[in-house]
């Protein structure tokens, strides 16, 4: 522009030298030129600032006051350029049109720098309000955050070594975990005993800007805390921020369970510094698999746990190992979770590699891409065993109760038949007496009194089910028991059934009653033949063992006495009820079925256990546990057959004695007084105790008391007591249809069971006299 109006100047025909004035002038529009540029230069780095970061208010201010600084400056270069115009205006008026133009050029380009920096006074106060919203929003995070929020400068000592923390800003979490306000505080003056560590972990980052994770403990605090430091500010700053959480909790419960397994704990550990080999490391099995039953990726702890090798499982169709029954369960277990596209959970057994199925709960969950699954599979093998076994126990336990409360019924029964035999056998005795002699009459009592025997025969079986048979246990060898009964068996089971005895070395002798331990043998050995029409073997063992409280056994030593036959066997519901009374097998007419309860009766009330296996076809074996005795064995006489009862009893001589009977029973009494009166006794009676006691002590002539145990009222143990209270001298018989009497119900007085003969009443009477 300069060039051009000192051309126009030259044309107008002044030739007059003005090397000043066109100097000046020269300047004036170079200056107006250089504010344009200036102007431009302000509008473009006004779209620069937009770019800038600004953070604080007082970035804000910065750049308001450059603008404003840079605006004044131009403004004053345009009052300066105007100014010097007007003055060469007034000394050359041949310039006014040059300068006129340069001036209005000048005004626009001063209205082009006002509007950059309207332009850019707009911006700044929009990109104020952006930081300020930015700001609100990033206070509402750091009040709200669960985890703590520090920032905080480093102090180093002249040897670059962290020394001490000073805390500028602290959130509400940290101020709770860090238990009071540290803010304006330093970490010394908190508390000295802070480890070195968080002086070295901090000072790391604040020193080489490496951003840091870890877990640390504070002492002072007792607490661990999850710890992720980094540096803010520029390369000189020292200044970090903590952003932390507590995890005392955590380590809590991973310090218990390291106490509990430190081996897995151990590995656990190892294994999580490698988190990729977490897939590796599961004990449950992990797979990956197809909705065809194809395994595609399997943990090690398949091979581990079930014993397959991990290429042969991949190898083969997953339906090869699935238990038979589980399989329709597998199957449709799938097709719903293909078509629910819901996570399943779902129990089956997988076959292991020595044979044996263990039971895997699993959890399924449908893979996204409608073509695979993924599973999630825990062994319960041991919780489902408990629960067998639980359930076992309860079956057991209900069969126990039902089998005492049968027990208790049927000791019942057999108390009352006692008390009917009694009645007949009393009277039939006293009947063949009294009629003269008459073979056939004879036959016919004799008959009737067998059939009577046979009944209290059976009552007694009945009470040794209900295991209230009256016990003469001693220590017995139970080998040469065996030994002893080796030829009554053979004769008993047939020769088509060999007999074998198995007897072990040096063993301890049993508490036992041996001959109703005899009783059971034969019992058993039987049961053995007859389950064996065609001949088999019969096997006797006897080893010792120990009990244990899950097979119902007090915890000690027993001697294991067992029966097993090569015979046809049991099903389920057969054993379920073998033991059961008058349960049986076998025809009509052919059996009792007391027989397997008698047994069970004698080792539950001798402090053993009777237990039975069996299956069709396979045999069945008799298990009879009794208690080892504490002292030697006793000799054991041979058993030998019964001898017969003879017709007529020889008689037994005794004094005259009167004789106090008491029974509430009616029939049972009037027996006994007939029988004690055909023996040349006195009798008195009495129904109740009570009225006893008012007998006895009425009349002291009475040499001999005989009640009855079970009456209404007061028993006759307890009017032994107080009959001996009386009379401490008196003799008293106490007979009972029980052969045991209850628990606390045993005195030390002789007793007669029922039903009994006028012959061994006469007996019990005359040695009860003579003392």
């Amino acid at each position: 522009m300069s060039r051009d109006l000192h051309a126009g100047g030259s044309a107008q025909g002044n030739t007059r030298p003005s090397t000043r004035y066109d100097d000046e002038l020269e300047q004036a529009f170079t200056a107006a030129e250089d504010a344009r540029d200036e102007a431009m230069r302000l509008a473009r780095e006004s779209d620069r600032l937009q770019a800038l970061l600004i953070d604080r208010d007082r970035e804000v201010a910065r750049l308001r006051a450059e603008a404003e600084q840079r605006e004044a400056i131009s403004r004053a270069l345009l009052s300066q350029i105007e100014t010097t115009v007007r003055e060469r205006h007034f000394r050359d008026a041949s310039t006014a049109e040059e300068l006129q133009v340069a001036l209005e050029e000048l005004e626009v380009t001063n209205a082009a720098l006002a509007h950059a920096n309207e332009e850019l006074e707009k911006k700044i106060v929009e990109r104020t309000a952006a930081i300020r919203a930015s700001e609100t929003k990033y206070r509402l995070l750091f009040e709200a955050m669960d985890e703590g929020f520090l920032l905080a400068d480093v102090l180093f000592d002249e040897g670059d070594r962290p020394v001490d923390i000073r805390y500028l800003e602290a959130n509400p979490s940290a101020t709770r975990m860090m238990r009071q306000d540290v803010v304006g505080r330093r970490l010394r003056e908190i508390d000295p005993s802070f480890e070195p560590h968080w002086y070295e972990v901090l000072g790391l980052a604040a020193r080489t800007g490496k951003a840091t994770r870890a877990e640390m403990y504070a002492k002072p605090l007792r607490a661990w805390f999850d710890l992720y430091v980094f540096k803010v500010g520029g390369a000189d700053d020292r200044r970090v921020a903590m952003v932390f959480k507590d995890v005392t909790e955590r380590k809590r419960i991973e310090d218990a369970l390291m106490r509990f397994n430190a081996t897995l704990e151990e590995q656990v550990a190892e294994r999580t510094r490698e988190r990729d080999h977490l897939w590796d490391l599961s004990e449950d099995l992990l797979v990956y698999a197809d909705y065809d039953g194809r395994l595609l990726r399997i943990s090690p702890s398949w091979s581990r746990l079930l014993g397959h090798e991990h290429a042969a499982l991949l190898a083969r169709p997953y339906s090869e190992i699935v238990h038979p029954d589980d399989a329709e369960l597998v199957r449709e277990t799938l097709d719903e979770l293909r078509d629910s596209r819901h996570p399943m959970r779902l129990k089956y057994r997988i076959l292991a590699a020595d044979g044996s199925w263990r039971w895997i709960a699993w959890v399924l969950s449908p893979d996204p891409d409608g073509r695979h699954l993924y599973g999630v599979g825990r062994d319960i093998t041991a919780e489902e065993a408990a629960t067998v076994a639980l359930h076992t126990a309860e079956e057991q336990l209900h069969q126990a109760q039902k089998m005492e409360a049968v027990g208790q019924l049927t000791g019942g029964v057999a108390h009352d038949f006692n008390n009917l035999l009694m009645a007949v056998l009393g009277n039939l005795d006293l009947l063949r007496k009294h009629l003269p002699t008459d073979p056939k009459a004879e036959r016919l009592i004799s008959g009737a009194m067998q059939g009577a025997q046979r009944g209290a025969t059976l009552t007694q079986r009945l009470l040794a089910f209900a295991r209230r048979q009256d016990l003469q246990t001693q220590p017995v060898d139970l080998g040469a028991l065996l030994d002893d009964m080796r030829d009554l068996l053979e004769r008993s089971v047939g020769p088509r059934i060999v007999v074998r005895l198995r007897v072990s070395a040096a063993l301890p002798p049993a508490l036992v009653d041996p001959n109703q331990l005899e009783l059971a043998i034969l019992n058993l050995a039987v049961n053995a033949r007859d389950a064996m029409p065609d001949g088999g073997t019969l096997t006797l063992n006897v080893t010792e063992t120990a009990g244990t409280a899950t097979g119902g056994l007090a915890p000690g030593s027993y001697l294991l006495l067992s029966v097993q036959d090569s015979g046809m066997g049991m099903d389920t519901d057969t054993l379920a009820r073998a033991v059961e009374p008058f349960f049986s097998t076998k025809g009509v007419g052919k059996g009792t079925g007391l027989g397997l309860s008698m047994v069970h009766g004698l080792a539950v009330q001798s402090g053993g256990a009777f237990r039975l296996s069996s299956a069709p076809g396979r045999g069945t074996l008799a298990e009879l546990w009794l208690p080892v005795a504490a002292t030697p064995a006793e000799a054991v006489e041979p058993s030998a057959e019964p001898a017969a009862e003879p017709a007529v009893a020889p008689a037994v001589e005794s004094a005259s004695a009167t004789i106090l009977v008491v029974d509430d029973d009616a029939l049972i009494a009037m027996s006994t007084v007939d029988m004690l009166t055909d023996l040349g006794h006195t009798v008195l009676e009495a129904n109740a105790g009570p009225l006893a006691l008012d007998v006895l002590g009425g009349n002291q002539d009475i040499d001999l008391l005989i009640t009855d145990y079970a009456m209404p009222g007061m028993t006759g143990a307890e009017l032994a007591r107080e009959a001996h209270r009386v009379r401490p001298d008196l003799p008293v018989l106490l007979v009972t249809g029980y052969a045991d009497l209850p628990d606390g119900a045993i005195i030390d007085v002789p007793r007669l069971a029922k039903p009994y003969t006028q012959q061994q009443l006469a007996l019990a009477v005359a040695k009860l006299l003579v003392r």
